[in-house]
């Protein structure tokens, strides 16, 4: 008889706890974490990798669009900025051109003050001393003695008064390095400003030879000498002259002026001496 073999007995799996799989192998242990890791971006992929539901693409291509318009309104945005900027540079720098700056001085002359005869010369001024940036100058202090100019206000405008051929007196009223000017009230721009220049002033020859009567301005071209000649009387003519005032009418002369036969006036008839008669009867 055969004796029945015995087969071996498996071993009965006892459940182990976390602490003592740590303790039999702390290296196991340790990748495990670590491999839970690595799985979570592979499921990741795996949902990227699936087909999206309409829904899904919708709010893609919303969201897509959403970026893109917003780029757009910043790109305008931006664009229209410089273009303002660049606007508001070109603005300013024309009006610093053109109000802050005048032309620069080509042609320069020497000046020199001549008496009435046309050969006593009472002052010269070389061609450094006589010219700037702005043109042809001559300072207010060599012309009011010879001229019998006035001269009254403050550091920021003055009043130049001269004798009027009218017997009047004429003004001139000049801003602190400005070229506009009054000349017996009117506003003129001149082609150069009236210069502040500490206690002295100066003026632009340009100012008498276009405004100013009685002053004589010649030029040589061919020595380059401007000529001031100043007259015998000063008695001068501004050529802006300030309006007549009207004279007031009295009620006498309207009367008369309605009474006169151009006038819009009705006159009363003239008393006839023949009186009518009454008609005898027969």
């Amino acid at each position: 008889m055969q004796t029945p073999v015995k087969e071996p007995q498996k071993a009965q799996k006892h459940p182990v706890s976390n602490e003592q799989t740590r303790r039999q192998d702390p290296k196991q242990a340790q990748k495990r974490p670590q491999q839970k890791q690595e799985q979570k971006p592979q499921e990741q992929h795996r949902k990227a990798a699936q087909p999206q539901t309409a829904k899904q693409k919708k709010k893609h291509s919303l969201s897509a669009g959403e970026k893109r318009g917003a780029q757009m309104l910043l790109a305008i945005l931006f664009v229209a900025a410089v273009i303002y900027v660049v606007l508001v540079l070109i603005i300013a720098f024309f009006l610093w051109y053109s109000f802050g700056t005048l032309s620069e001085n080509t042609t320069l002359y020497a000046l020199r003050v001549m008496e009435s005869d046309g050969e006593t010369r009472i002052a010269s001024f070389s061609v450094e001393e006589a010219n700037n940036r702005y043109g042809l100058y001559i300072p207010y202090s060599t012309l009011a003695p010879l001229c019998d100019f006035g001269i009254a206000g403050d550091g920021d405008q003055v009043t130049i008064y001269l004798p009027d051929a009218g017997g009047s007196i004429g003004s001139i009223l000049c801003h602190r390095d400005s070229s506009l000017v009054e000349i017996n009230g009117s506003s003129v721009r001149l082609s150069a400003p009236v210069l502040f220049q500490g206690d002295d002033y100066l003026l632009p020859v340009s100012l008498f030879e276009s405004y100013l009567s009685g002053l004589d301005v010649s030029y040589d071209d061919d020595k380059q000498i401007c000529s001031l000649t100043i007259p015998a009387k000063p008695i001068f003519s501004l050529k802006l002259h300030r309006p007549e005032p009207a004279t007031p009418c009295t009620a006498e002369q309207l009367a008369l002026a309605e009474m006169s036969p151009g006038g819009h006036g009705t006159s009363e008839p003239e008393s006839s001496d023949v009186t009518d008669e009454p008609d005898e009867q027969s």
